[in-house]
């Protein structure tokens, strides 16, 4: 290789490029694999488990095709499609169609220990396929759960690396053929953005894309076919998979040649953030463990009775369940600056009835109702997996409130929830 540097100052510029708003692909990796390591044993985790490497590739997966789709537009598209849970809902019912589902009842034990797997029946495509869909599920929740709750307290937080007020403030640490290039091209942002500078610190601290093993894709064909059934007119290609998948095994080589030299720079440039990435809310915890309750609703929808469905649950909340010291104000123009009270399910919502009158409502320690706006999803209304509520008025200091989703809530397939779900946060003092 005549110029490494050079070629990595190019990978980690395309990377850059291909995240906007969003967890890194490290950090996705590590969410979807918090969620398959909180799963109770059985079947389901035994499958996550061996084919961890397939699963894995599905949590970046969604974002390889943002990074050739600098050079091919078309692959932006392709990406964009990946994130959303209509192609997670076809990428199952694949699945069903195409014998995995048979293949993994057949492989379930119906003698004691009751629920665990013979790996030996399930076929090593089958096996590689549902984890790279399940993996591919998590990205597109902890896209949701992450920008909801974690970007936005870090920008409120003051480290808002994205303004022109942070361009001075680089603390070097790449070699200057790398930061050079950048700076004259694009100033400090891309290597400043949230996104990457939480894969530089997870990267060094956790060493997920380090010790994992090599990242398994599935068939290109069989992605192919998901596409079709999902999104036809963008006649996405065997091709287009492809470039995206050697772009996402070389950004995670870049970012991981990277880490190292960057972790101390991105510490000491958003130290809040670098600190509570893991466990603050809409970090890599609170969203593994609504990843976990996403994988369950997944596992109903590959091997359960069709006529039966498993009803949705919510799996996350913002605030949390009993937080404390809750700073929450009446939504502003920015959204930077503004803190939005979210319910998260496990699995797309119909969004017509999220925003029914009474579906999710806020109420003070006296039993009155919160002015609000309710919009369905986080990003996107249609196939989210979110509701937020934007508050119309002040809530008061150092007081306990009372949040309810009720069963007039459905997914999108007219399922609602079993019963209402509930929770509670107070406020911080003056």
């Amino acid at each position: 290789m005549k110029n490494p540097m050079r070629l990595l100052a190019s990978l980690l510029l395309l990377l850059s490029l291909g995240s906007a708003q969003a967890a890194g692909m490290a950090t996705h990796a590590s969410m979807a694999d918090f969620g398959r390591d909180a799963l109770e044993d059985g079947a389901l985790k035994t499958i996550l488990t061996a084919h961890r490497p397939a699963l894995i590739a599905g949590a970046i997966y969604p974002d390889g095709g943002y990074g050739s789709g600098n050079v091919f537009p078309a692959d932006r598209d392709m990406a964009e499609r990946a994130h959303w849970g209509d192609f997670v809902i076809q990428f199952i019912q694949y699945l069903r169609e195409t014998g995995c589902t048979g293949e993994v009842r057949t492989a379930i034990l119906r003698r004691p220990p009751l629920g665990t797997i013979d790996l030996n029946l399930l076929s090593d495509r089958c096996g590689h396929l549902l984890a790279f869909a399940f993996g591919d599920a998590a990205h597109s929740l902890t896209d949701q759960t992450w920008d909801a709750q974690f970007e936005p307290e870090v920008r409120n937080r003051g480290e808002t690396p994205n303004t022109p007020e942070w361009m001075g403030q680089q603390v070097p640490q790449l070699p200057a053929a790398i930061l050079d290039p950048l700076k004259q091209l694009y100033g400090a942002t891309p290597l400043n953005a949230i996104e990457y500078a939480m894969d530089m610190v997870n990267i060094a601290e956790r060493r997920l894309v380090l010790n994992a093993p090599t990242l398994v894709f599935p068939p290109t064909a069989d992605l192919v076919e998901v596409y079709k059934r999902n999104r036809p007119e963008q006649g996405v290609t065997a091709l287009m998979i492809e470039r995206g998948n050697a772009f996402a095994r070389v950004a995670v080589q870049a970012e991981s040649l990277a880490a190292p030299l960057e972790v101390t720079r991105m510490r000491a440039q958003l130290p809040w953030a670098a600190a509570n990435y893991y466990t603050a809310p809409g970090g890599v915890v609170q969203s593994g463990y609504a990843v976990a309750g996403m994988y369950r609703q997944l596992w109903d929808l590959l091997t359960g009775d069709p006529a039966k469905p498993l009803p949705p649950a919510v799996i996350g909340s913002y605030p949390g369940h009993g937080a404390l010291n809750v700073v929450m104000e009446p939504a502003r123009e920015s959204w930077t600056e503004s803190r939005w009270l979210h319910a998260f399910f496990s699995t797309s919502m119909d969004p017509a009835s999220l925003e029914l009158p009474g579906t999710f409502c806020l109420f003070d320690e006296k039993g009155r109702r919160v002015k609000g706006v309710v919009e369905a999803g986080s990003w996107q209304r249609e196939y989210a997996n979110a509701v937020k509520l934007r508050l119309q008025e002040p809530l008061r200091p150092h007081e306990r409130y009372t949040a309810v989703v009720t069963t007039k809530a459905k997914d999108y397939r007219g399922v609602a929830l079993e019963r209402p779900y509930s929770f509670s946060f107070v406020t911080a003092a003056p």
